[in-house]
């Protein structure tokens, strides 16, 4: 799937950075023949045994004072490359294979930070477990840093695989122009909270807790918040973890403004290796490991301040840009009223989301002393649950009121069960101006319309956008619905719009010659007015470059998720068209991959089979159009 940076286009900019993305499929060398890739010896580099001893103090004497993130892994400083570390092979269309094998003895999981990552257009690179049993990837020059030119190169993330041995796999095809940068500067091993909880023997450890009055937020104390829960992510940063959750803005445009607690940023991985889980839940009673292919990487500090232990962020990855994500934007109450009653959600100790319930919240008129420091008095929530608890790992996760507005973030408090679940919240109205300035406040992220309201609802992920302009620059628009109308992108300007569910281009909505847009929706296909047939890269994607003008001037553009199915793909070049939902008389076209016509078929049914064995392999285009309406697909012929 494709996943994409976001600029705002109103007030503030949030960030401007590329994301994480992973295309979801197998590593490279799982899908060649045998005897394609010559077996060799692959370089192992093996770490140091752990010494549990004083890791165990360490973690006791922290997890005891509160105040700090929560260490689950052991980071060891390496500086593996593709230069210096393991071996290059030859593949049979004239690319190039890089293997190594890391190897961490004590590890129950290892996940990787590289101070530099740039993969050229068409290289991939994968991670998997010895075993074969695990992988993620691939991960493509989407995920590059910095500027496209190789300028700037900065810093990534892989997530977790649960083992003690994986293997990297970097393929490059032949042609390339510039070589990628792949550099690990810490290997993290985990050592507690990372349990693989689906095998059998961990069963018993699925909640991840030292407490054992956790609410699974799917179980009955979360009825009532199925939005809100999609808005909290857990979030693992280098060896550490915490938790946090998405606001909205008074600009209801589904910016990934992120909020979380300060004392998780300090002394952590820096936030561009910073990765978010998002929806890791289960049902009630069941069970759930992370789920790679629902998480994204990277983040940009926007405000921070002790003095409510507030981290503002914009996330790299808009999640609303991921098909896999359901995703929720937080309200917020910026007035001093403490609320009636109020909720928790949050990942102790990692955990899957869990919930917790209160009737008593009060301002705390005293000071807060912590491990790193202390907090003046009136600035926090005093939270005493009545219903669930929370633990280290939850740090940073909201506290929301009667109204479902969050109105402080987690901080710390004492490690009990009700009674005695007395919790402390950085109250949000005092992070609200801060200390006056931007970076030290939530007031011009939150409010970019400077409205000066004193609440604001939350909000799902549908997005409608009018009278908007986009010039030089970059910018992404995502959400699960996206209506955009009476809008110009101009020349230069590189635009992604993706819909989880659709995308309707309203009258107005003009992109001009020169431009750069990407259409996608759900993880299907795209569909246009236009008879231009330009740079189809993937089947999932539509780019418009240099020379196509896209307008919807007088009619409206429908792009959902999935009116055609071609099968099988790849094939032979026999395959079966089949529509789906109303259907007209429409054209089926194939195009090769410089846009040459090979051939049109019309069709009045509701599948058609195309019998084509004189492809040659290659990459093909089959053009569909219905009623006005022009639908394209890519197929692989081998």
């Amino acid at each position: 799937m494709k996943r994409i940076i976001l600029i705002l286009f109103l007030g503030f900019f949030c960030c401007a950075i590329k994301a994480q993305i992973s295309t979801e499929e197998i590593p490279y060398s799982w899908s060649r023949s045998k005897g394609e890739i010559t077996k060799q010896k692959m370089p192992v580099v093996t770490l140091p045994h752990l010494d549990i001893e004083t890791i165990n103090k360490e973690d006791s004497e922290n997890d005891a004072l509160g105040g700090s993130p929560v260490r689950f892994g052991f980071s060891h400083d390496v500086n593996l490359n593709l230069s210096n570390s393991g071996v290059w092979q030859a593949t049979s269309e004239g690319g190039r294979l890089w293997n190594l094998r890391i190897y961490s003895p004590d590890a129950l999981s290892l996940n990787l930070l590289y101070d530099k990552f740039w993969l050229p257009d068409g290289a991939k690179f994968f991670i998997y477990s010895e075993d074969m049993k695990q992988y993620i990837g691939a991960f493509t020059s989407e995920n590059n840093k910095g500027d496209k030119e190789r300028k700037n190169i900065i810093g990534f993330a892989t997530g977790f695989l649960y083992t003690n041995s994986i293997v990297l796999e970097y393929y490059e095809p032949n042609g390339i122009k510039d070589n990628g940068i792949i550099s690990i500067a810490q290997v993290v091993s985990g050592y507690r909270y990372v349990y693989d909880i689906l095998r059998e023997e961990n069963q018993l450890r699925h909640n991840i807790t030292e407490l054992t009055c956790h609410n699974d937020v799917n179980c009955a104390a979360g009825n009532g918040y199925e939005n809100e829960k999609n808005a909290v992510a857990h979030i693992v940063m280098g060896n550490y973890i915490c938790t946090g959750s998405l606001l909205n803005t008074t600009a209801n445009d589904n910016r990934p403004v992120f909020l979380s607690a300060n004392h998780c940023f300090a002394g952590a991985a820096n936030t561009m290796q910073w990765i978010f889980y998002w929806n890791y839940e289960a049902p009630c009673g069941n069970v759930v490991n992370r789920d790679p292919n629902k998480s994204t990487a990277g983040a940009t500090v926007l405000a921070n301040s002790g003095i409510g232990d507030f981290l503002l962020l914009c996330l790299n990855e808009n999640p609303a840009m991921n098909s896999n994500i359901s995703v929720y934007y937080l309200g917020w109450d910026r007035t001093a009223s403490a609320a009636t009653k109020g909720a928790g959600i949050h990942h102790p100790n990692g955990a899957q989301k869990k919930i917790s319930l209160t009737n008593s919240v009060v301002n705390h008129p005293n000071s807060i002393i912590w491990s790193d420091g202390s907090s003046a008095a009136n600035t926090h929530w005093k939270v005493n649950f009545n219903n669930g608890t929370t633990e280290g790992g939850s740090s940073g996760s909201p506290l929301l009121n009667q109204n479902k507005r969050v109105v402080g973030q987690l901080h710390g408090g004492n490690s009990g069960c009700p009674p005695n679940a007395i919790k402390y919240y950085g109250r949000f109205d005092v992070s609200w101006n801060g200390d006056g300035a931007s970076s030290r406040s939530l007031k011009d992220w939150l409010d970019p319309l400077n409205t000066n309201v004193t609440y604001l609802n939350g909000t799902n992920c549908n997005i409608v956008l009018n009278n908007k302009a986009y010039n030089l620059g970059t910018y992404s628009i995502g959400g699960c619905t996206v209506e955009i109308s009476n809008t110009t992108i101009e020349p230069n300007a590189t635009v992604r719009i993706h819909g989880q569910q659709s995308v309707v281009l309203k009258p107005g909505f003009y992109a001009k010659a020169g431009s750069n847009v990407r259409i996608t929706a759900g993880g299907g296909i795209a569909n246009r007015n236009t008879d231009n047939l330009i740079d189809y890269d993937n089947e999932d994607t539509i780019s418009m470059r240099n020379n196509l003008e896209l307008a919807a001037k007088t009619t409206e553009i429908n792009i959902n998720n999935g009116d055609v199915i071609i099968y099988p793909n790849p094939n032979n070049g026999n395959f079966t068209v089949k529509m789906i939902g109303e259907i007209q008389p429409y054209t089926v076209e194939i195009f090769n991959s410089s846009g040459g016509l090979l051939g049109h078929v019309n069709c009045n049914d509701e599948t058609v089979n195309i019998n084509r064995a004189d492809l040659n392999t290659g990459i093909y285009y089959i053009k569909i159009t219905m009623d006005g309406k022009i639908t394209v697909k890519k197929i692989i012929v081998q």
